[in-house]
């Protein structure tokens, strides 16, 4: 007799489920692919599935999460301390990873215990985001996390304990808004003998910050620092410094003391250079010749952000860093809208860079260009010397003033510029399209 539509059915999801035949250790990997709320679902599926969940050695608990479970009435330190007890008292095994990161969350108490059982746990990724206003004293036992690669810290103070030996399974560090004192920060670095990506961001001024990780390959900071050493740090490959707006150039370093970065002699091996408006205006308020007395050989990408190359002084450390980079691949400068407005301290000409070398420039990118004398003699320049020139992008500035005749004063000197490369390619981006795209983007967001 030929199967019946329903035994048809019960083969199929049979075969169907041949997932929950599949080692545990696959099961556990497709579970870590989950939202942790997604994850802990799974346990309706079956019998087999009831604790599968359970025993994943990675907990996330995010926006979505706390949303999710959102009561009302419920005050935000409840109900973290009812989400963390239903997911702990269910959890067996170690947990690894552990991220709480929630937007409403400020310091409590109960993430005590939480770090308390995580130091147990031989927990290896730790990140803890909480609410900018209100700082999280850090407990001792977060010292006993001896196993940790990654950390992440967000709105937490620390003190050193006296018999902190440093993280000596350390990878990758990020901290913003974290209070410790430089000189631990200091000691915490170079006790971190395999630290491999540093990202500060401060909200207050650092007078000295003094960087020994031998094994340092990225560097990221986001904080008005008045002194950077990079003591021993021969693979950094990538530094971006950027600073906050707010302080005021007078407390750094003038002309003939030593400024942010005394040299790059300590940067080999660097590869990546990304320096924002404000910095550059430190480096250069501390003078320029002794800051650039070796080449960055290995120097592929340099980014700078909103550079008034109508002032003297950026104007000669932006040419400084192109000809002390001969190996540049991709050039991004962004202008400063308000050199626009006044007129030009100095003058860049062609003629007086002809020892510049960019043989290995494929790709430059320009934004906010007005069409000033040195601006074009800068992509003058840039096409004159980089015979492997792929792209070169060209964004003007997001003003409607003169804008046409602008524009077609820019087109008719960039037809006339030589180019070294036979297959170079000059973008330039319509304003009327880019200002339709912003708008659109904008009401997409609002929607």
């Amino acid at each position: 007799m030929p199967p019946t539509k329903r035994s048809r059915y019960y083969v199929n999801v049979t075969q169907c489920d041949r997932i929950s035949e599949l080692p545990s250790s696959i099961i556990d990997t497709i579970l870590m692919c989950l939202p942790t709320r997604d994850a802990a679902r799974t346990s309706i599926l079956s019998r087999k599935w009831r604790y599968n969940w359970s025993r994943i050695p990675q907990l996330v608990i995010d926006d979505e999460l706390w949303n999710a479970t959102m009561k009302k009435y419920v005050p935000p330190r409840e109900k973290f301390l009812e989400i963390l007890y239903q997911i702990l008292s269910l959890h067996q095994g170690p947990i690894f990873k552990f991220i709480l990161s929630v937007t409403g969350l400020r310091a409590s108490p109960h993430i005590d215990n939480l770090i308390v059982l995580l130091s147990r746990s031989g927990i290896k990724e730790f990140t803890l985001k909480l609410s900018l206003g209100e700082y999280y004293m850090m407990p001792l036992s977060f010292f006993s996390c001896v196993e940790l690669m990654h950390l992440n810290l967000r709105s937490c103070w620390i003190n050193k304990p006296t018999t902190f030996k440093g993280f000596s399974h350390l990878i990758s560090l990020k901290l913003s808004h974290v209070y410790m004192g430089t000189e631990f920060l200091q000691s915490l670095i170079s006790s971190c003998p395999i630290l491999e990506q540093l990202t500060l961001e401060y909200p207050d001024i650092l007078n000295f910050l003094e960087i020994n990780a031998p094994k340092l390959k990225l560097f990221v900071v986001n904080s008005p620092i008045k002194s950077i050493f990079f003591k021993n740090t021969p693979v950094l490959a990538m530094v971006s410094l950027e600073l906050n707006e707010q302080v005021a150039y007078d407390k750094f370093p003038k002309k003939g003391q030593k400024g942010i970065v005394e040299h790059f002699r300590s940067l080999p091996s660097l590869e990546n250079l990304h320096l924002d408006h404000y910095f550059v205006k430190v480096f250069t308020a501390g003078g320029i010749s002794y800051m650039m007395t070796t080449a960055l050989i290995h120097l592929k990408v340099l980014k700078l952000d909103y550079i008034s190359l109508e002032a003297l002084n950026e104007l000669s450390f932006v040419m400084r860093l192109i000809r002390s980079s001969p190996n540049l691949q991709e050039i991004d400068i962004s202008v400063n809208y308000d050199e626009i407005l006044g007129g030009s301290s100095s003058s860049l000409n062609v003629q007086d860079n002809s020892e510049v070398t960019l043989k290995q420039l494929r790709e430059v990118k320009l934004k906010y260009i007005s069409g000033t004398r040195n601006q074009m003699e800068l992509i003058k320049l840039l096409l004159e010397k980089s015979p492997v020139l792929g792209k070169m992008f060209i964004k003007p500035i997001p003003d409607d003033t003169c804008q046409k005749v602008m524009e077609i004063g820019i087109l008719k000197q960039l037809t006339r510029f030589h180019r070294a490369s036979p297959n170079a390619e000059i973008i330039y981006e319509d304003p009327v399209q880019m200002q339709a795209e912003e708008d659109t983007d904008t009401d997409t967001e609002e929607e």
